[in-house]
C-alpha cells in the first residue's frame, strides 16, 4: 500500500488542479460512464464497465485540509498516513497481507478539497478485495499506539517535500490564510498532538454520504451501486465555508543557491466553468513550461522576461488552479539570487498585462484540447478524473464535449479574463536566498 499528498501529474502540477484535467474523463470513442445517486445514503456512483483486465475502484470524500481548523491542522495528513491501519474488522497485518496475496494495490491520495482511497486489482479478485477497501475507508479506529508509530514517517515526509511544493503551500497560505490556505502537510508543531479523538471526529463529521463518491472502471454500475449502498457513511450534510481570498505575502529565508518565488492573483473557481476554462487556455498560451524533455521554453512569458532582463538564468512557468469556488493564476520561478529580483518584477508586470497574439491563444486552445484527450491513455488518471468530476460537479464529462467547449471559447473571451489580472490583489511566496527579491508592495 502507498499514499501520496498529491495526485497524478496531469491533474496536479505541484498540487495544482487544472480545470481541464479536473473535467476531462474519456474520449468519444470510449463508452460513457454511467452515474447514479443512491437514495439510501446519497452516495454518488459512477462506473465504466470496460474490457480492462485490471479493475479500479475509488472511494472519494469531499473533505480535506480545507475543512480543518487552526487547532486541527495536519489532521488530513495523519488520516492519509493512517490508510491501511487496523479497523473495526481487520488488523493492519491482515489488510496488508490480503491485498498483497490478491495481487492488488491500495493507495490514498489527497488534495485541498478531497481524499481518495483507490483499489487496483485484477477483476477475478475484485470481490474479495473490496472488503478491505471498505474497511480502510469507513471502519477506521485510529488506535493510539498505531498512530504514534507513524510519527517517524510523518517527519520523513515533511523533510522530503520538494521546493516547488513548499512554495505552493506557502502561496496558498498567503492567499487564503485559512480554509484553502491550510497545508496538505501537517505543521511540525502538530506532530504528536493529533490524537484518536481528533481523527475520529473529523471522519465522523466530513466522511458522509452526500460528500462521498464511488467511481470504478472494469466494474458494472449495478455491482458498484451494490457496493456503495453497503458503505457505512454518516447522513449529516455539513457545509464548507466559502473560500475567502485575502492576498498577502510569506517569505522564508534560507541559505540556498537559488531563489524560488511564486506570485498569483485570484482566478475563477469551478463554479464559473467558462471562466475557469478560459484561464486554463490562458495559462497554456502564456507558457506552462517546456514541451520537450530537457528542452527550454519558448513561451511568450519566457521570451518577454529574457528580453527584458537580458538573462536566461531562470526557470519560469505560469500556473492555474481552480477549486470549487475560487482559484489562483500566476507564475512560479526559480533563479540565481542576484537576478531573482529583476525577474520577479518583470514577470509580475507581464502577469498584470499579458501580451498575447491570436496565434498564441489558438496554440493554448490546441494544447489544452490535447491534454484533455491524453487523460484517457492513463488508467489511474482516467479513474481520478471521473472521481473529481463526480464529487465536485455531480456528473461525468465526455472529453469530446469538453473539447467542444474549448473550441467555443473566443479570443476575446480569453483576453477578457486576462484583463482581470491587472486589478487582482497580489499574493506572493518566496523561499531561499531572498537578497534581491522584492516585497509584494513593491510589485506593480
Amino acid at each position: 500500500m502507498a499514499c501520496s499528498a498529491v495526485r497524478s501529474p496531469v491533474l496536479r502540477n505541484s498540487t495544482i488542479r487544472h480545470y481541464a484535467a479536473a473535467a476531462a474523463a474519456q474520449c468519444s470513442s470510449v463508452t460513457t460512464p454511467e452515474l447514479q445517486v443512491l437514495p439510501s445514503n446519497r452516495v454518488t456512483v459512477a462506473a465504466l464497465d470496460n474490457t480492462n483486465p485490471v479493475a479500479q475502484v475509488s472511494i472519494i470524500f469531499r473533505a480535506s485540509s480545507r475543512n480543518e481548523t487552526y487547532d486541527t491542522q495536519g489532521t488530513v495528513h495523519h488520516i492519509r498516513i493512517a490508510a491501511g491501519l487496523s479497523t473495526c474488522r481487520s488488523s493492519y497485518f491482515g489488510i496488508t497481507r490480503n491485498i498483497q496475496q490478491l495481487g492488488g494495490n491500495l493507495t490514498a491520495t489527497t488534495d485541498r478539497e478531497s481524499i481518495a482511497y483507490t483499489l487496483q486489482i485484477t477483476r477475478n479478485h475484485l470481490d474479495k478485495a473490496l472488503i478491505f477497501l471498505e474497511d480502510v475507508t469507513t471502519q477506521q479506529v485510529f488506535k493510539p499506539w498505531e498512530i504514534s508509530d507513524q510519527l517517524p514517517r510523518l517527519r520523513y515526509e515533511l523533510s522530503m517535500i520538494p521546493e516547488t511544493i513548499r512554495i505552493m503551500e506557502l502561496l496558498h497560505k498567503a492567499a487564503y490564510r485559512t480554509g484553502l490556505g491550510y497545508s496538505l502537510y501537517s505543521p511540525k508543531r502538530q506532530l504528536g498532538k493529533i490524537n484518536t479523538e481528533t481523527l475520529q471526529h473529523f471522519v465522523n463529521t466530513w466522511f458522509t454520504g452526500s460528500r462521498c463518491a464511488v467511481v470504478a472502471t472494469g466494474m458494472s454500475l449495478s455491482d458498484a451501486t451494490q457496493f456503495a449502498s453497503n458503505l457505512k457513511v454518516g447522513s449529516e450534510d455539513n457545509i464548507t465555508e466559502i473560500a475567502k481570498y485575502h492576498g498577502g505575502e510569506l517569505r522564508k529565508e534560507r541559505s540556498s543557491e537559488l531563489s524560488t518565488v511564486a506570485v498569483a492573483v485570484e482566478a475563477a473557481g469551478l463554479n464559473k466553468e467558462k471562466d475557469a476554462l478560459a484561464y486554463s487556455v490562458l495559462q497554456r498560451a502564456i507558457g506552462s513550461g517546456p514541451r520537450v524533455k530537457w528542452g527550454s521554453s519558448v513561451s511568450p512569458l519566457n521570451k518577454a522576461i529574457s528580453s527584458g532582463t537580458n538573462t536566461d538564468q531562470f526557470a519560469l512557468s505560469a500556473f492555474n488552479t481552480s477549486y470549487s469556488d475560487s482559484g489562483l493564476f500566476g507564475f512560479v520561478l526559480s533563479s540565481v539570487p542576484n537576478v531573482a529580483g529583476s525577474i520577479t518584477k518583470a514577470a509580475t508586470e507581464y502577469l498584470r498585462s499579458p501580451k498575447l497574439s491570436d496565434a498564441d491563444i489558438v496554440r493554448g486552445k490546441t494544447t489544452l484540447k490535447a491534454e484533455i484527450l491524453y487523460t484517457v491513455d492513463n488508467d489511474a488518471m482516467y479513474l481520478e478524473n471521473m472521481g473529481q468530476q463526480a464529487i465536485i460537479k455531480g456528473r461525468v464529462y465526455k472529453p469530446s464535449d469538453l473539447v467542444a467547449e474549448v473550441d467555443k471559447l473566443t479570443t476575446a473571451e480569453v483576453k477578457s479574463v486576462a484583463g482581470k489580472l491587472a486589478s487582482g490583489k497580489l499574493s506572493m511566496a518566496a523561499i531561499g536566498n531572498l537578497c534581491t527579491v522584492p516585497y509584494v508592495d513593491e510589485l506593480k
